[in-house]
């Protein structure tokens, strides 16, 4: 088309725009929904919802991942049409996130074993998240704000937080921390009171989605701070109820994480001296993933900080240079630069590893840790970026131009890309040891997929390596004593059951499979006591019944076995194994 032929396309563009608002009026609709403002917001939404989607098109039929099984799909309560109260009450998981589970138990009744519906609301949510960034940042008048809520759509390490459903905790509590920082700032901008108690709701809301949100009224007085400068005592007045929220869901969270996540298992993390070099090492490791997002992983390899190394600490010298270099010219642009940098130090605090968690037996850092800080980061590079281009020429302008839009195209492609390697477990734990092959979890996971298949000539290697990384985990032991024990090796599967289960007494699992491979190996009396204390424990498994009436027939305990069988029919009538089990102790009571 020649530049003369366009010209009257472009008018005819301009006619029906300016008369777009006119024509709408006609229909009934409000001037406020149809003005060329309204127009262009609604635009620039549908971008982001656009583009969000298509990034996360290749896990719309996704599978079900690492501990998605653990979370919904092997969870009786949140499949339990009345587990809701059994949620908040009396919960069973690791975590307490009564929100994010009550979302999942109503999730559960319209979609059920789809992932499809899953995978769709994690991808609204996070497309809700990047226009409620791009409001909090408006509101703020900070410039290039609706680049800020693009950035953060399409960014890559996004990508584990929307792909994996067991991450709803993330893409949940972040609009919410989103609403209650906009409510906050339209408090300070004196709103009026309605703000401050909407604020407190929705970090209320935000924390017991995810406990991910417990900096929020640090993050308050550094907005305080960045506004004006300094911080009263009728600001510190106004953020104690938030910090009274964040101590009483912080400490249950940090109960749940001690006693039910890790449990007794080990975390190999060392003192405080191998504590504060891994933290140092992650928030760069963080910021350099941020601004150069190649070779993400869904584990990372965990470097060695036990004992540190003198190199290691020298992370914590490089943030306070720059902080200090921010705080000098604070008057100026420095101030800018605190607020994106101190909310990004602040909000990963607390997933650095002063305090242990269960996600550590794997790696120091993970992609997913990152969703609520990075936005820190995300904003000031925006922000940056608008006021470089409000000082430039056209040329310079449209230079810049040209380089955001390059990146965020980069950033799109990549994570669509990476979004992919997220369809499945078995490309999930392979591209992960592609890249880091001393992972163990890849290994023990991948292992026990193919351990399901049957194809246990492909699983036991994968077995001996997660052995060979982690010899003092339970989980690991036992399933290569289920490897072996499928090649019929009874000796070696013994003796990893056997450390296994030293190593984790009151696993369920592990006792059950160690009686078993005693049973095969001829060993009946310890076999038959290991079944005889399961029964104590949960006499009304039929399973464990029928076990051990197998136990007590082969050491002589004919009538005790009768018993047991006919116990376990009693629970389960349609227990085979226990009627023809029956019937041949029967038949031998009748011939003696």
């Amino acid at each position: 088309m020649q530049v003369a032929q366009a010209i009257p396309v472009v008018r005819e563009i301009r006619f029906f725009h300016d008369r777009a608002p006119r024509f709408w009026e006609c229909l009934g609709v409000p001037k406020i929904l149809v003005s060329p403002q309204w127009m262009t917001t609604l635009g620039k939404v549908a971008v982001i919802f656009v583009v969000c989607f298509w990034i996360y098109s290749p896990v719309y039929h996704g599978e079900w991942l690492w501990d998605d099984d653990y979370l919904l799909t092997n969870n009786p309560v949140v499949q339990s049409p009345d587990g809701l109260g059994s949620l908040w009450f009396a919960p069973a998981t690791a975590d307490y996130l009564p929100l994010t589970m009550s979302a999942l138990w109503l999730q559960w009744r319209f979609f059920g074993l789809d992932s499809t519906g899953y995978h769709i609301v994690s991808i609204i949510l996070h497309a809700l998240a990047s226009c409620l960034l791009w409001g909090l940042l408006r509101q703020m008048h900070i410039r290039a704000a609706w680049l800020a809520g693009l950035l953060f759509a399409v960014h890559p390490l996004c990508v584990e937080s929307v792909a994996w459903i067991s991450e709803l905790k993330n893409t949940l509590s972040l609009p919410l921390f989103l609403a209650a920082a906009w409510c906050i700032v339209r408090f300070e901008q004196g709103s009026g009171r309605r703000f401050y108690l909407a604020a407190m709701g929705f970090f209320l809301a935000a924390m017991l989605g995810k406990s991910s949100a417990v900096m929020f009224p640090c993050v308050m007085l550094l907005h305080t701070w960045w506004l004006r400068g300094r911080v009263g005592w009728r600001d510190i007045l106004h953020s104690t109820p938030f910090f009274l929220i964040s101590l009483l869901l912080g400490l249950i969270t940090l109960h749940f994480q001690l006693s039910r996540a890790i449990g007794g298992e080990p975390i190999p993390i060392g003192g405080f001296d191998s504590r504060l070099a891994i933290a140092g090492m992650a928030v760069l490791f963080y910021l350099a993933k941020i601004f150069w997002p190649l070779t993400l992983l869904p584990i990372y390899p965990q470097w060695k900080a036990n004992p540190p190394e003198a190199y290691q600490f020298l992370p914590w010298l490089l943030i306070l240079a720059a902080l200090a270099f921010f705080w000098i010219h604070r008057k100026t642009w420095g101030r800018h630069a605190l607020m994106a940098l101190g909310f990004y130090l602040i909000t990963i605090l607390p997933v650095l590893g002063f305090v242990s968690m269960s996600y550590m037996r794997v790696g120091w850092v993970a992609d997913h840790f990152l969703y609520i800080p990075m936005i820190g980061i995300i904003a000031g590079i925006a922000a940056a970026t608008g006021e470089v281009f409000r000082r430039t020429g056209n040329s310079g302008k449209q230079i810049l131009f040209s380089v955001a839009t390059i990146a965020v195209g980069g950033l799109t492609l990549l994570s669509h890309n990476y979004a992919a390697v997220w369809d499945n477990e078995d490309k999930l734990w392979s591209y992960t040891l592609l890249h880091n092959w001393d992972c163990w979890q890849a290994h023990n996971r991948l292992g026990a997929r193919e351990f399901n298949r049957g194809k246990i000539d492909v699983a036991l290697p994968h077995f001996r390596e997660a052995v060979r990384l982690r010899p003092d985990l339970a989980e690991t032991r036992n399933n290569l004593g289920s490897g072996v024990l499928a090649t019929q090796d009874t000796k070696t599967a013994i003796v990893e059951f056997r450390e296994a289960l030293r190593l984790s007494p009151s696993i369920v699992a592990i006792q059950a499979n160690l009686a078993r491979a005693l049973w095969l190996d001829d060993q009946f009396p310890e076999a038959t006591d290991l079944y005889a204390d399961l029964v104590r424990r949960f006499p009304e498994n039929p399973n464990f019944l029928c076990n051990l009436g197998v136990g007590y027939f082969q050491t002589g305990r004919k009538q005790e076995a009768v018993e047991c069988f006919e116990k376990a029919l009693q629970i389960a009538p349609d227990l085979q194994d226990a009627r023809r089990n029956l019937e041949t102790v029967r038949e031998a009571l009748l011939k003696n």
